[in-house]
């Protein structure tokens, strides 16, 4: 029986991902967003309908994340 005080094992893989990539990630999406749309290549695609689906989209995902821990 697992017992509450044992320390889970420590994801290490995990872990150097979430430092070493994930907002080095964000920062490249952002920065292809802004430049595809300053020259016109996402016309199709409104900054105020974009923004809050990605919050949303942020959001649902940091809550599954957490129910599967």
């Amino acid at each position: 029986m697992w017992n509450p005080s044992e320390r889970l094992p420590y994801n290490r893989a995990m872990s150097w991902w979430r430092r070493e990539y994930f907002w080095p990630a964000v920062l490249v999406i952002v920065g292809v967003y802004f430049l595809l749309s300053n020259l016109g290549f996402l016309w199709w695609l409104r900054p105020e309908i974009l923004w809050p689906l990605v919050l949303i989209g942020l959001g649902v995902w940091l809550i599954v994340r957490r129910a599967k821990a």
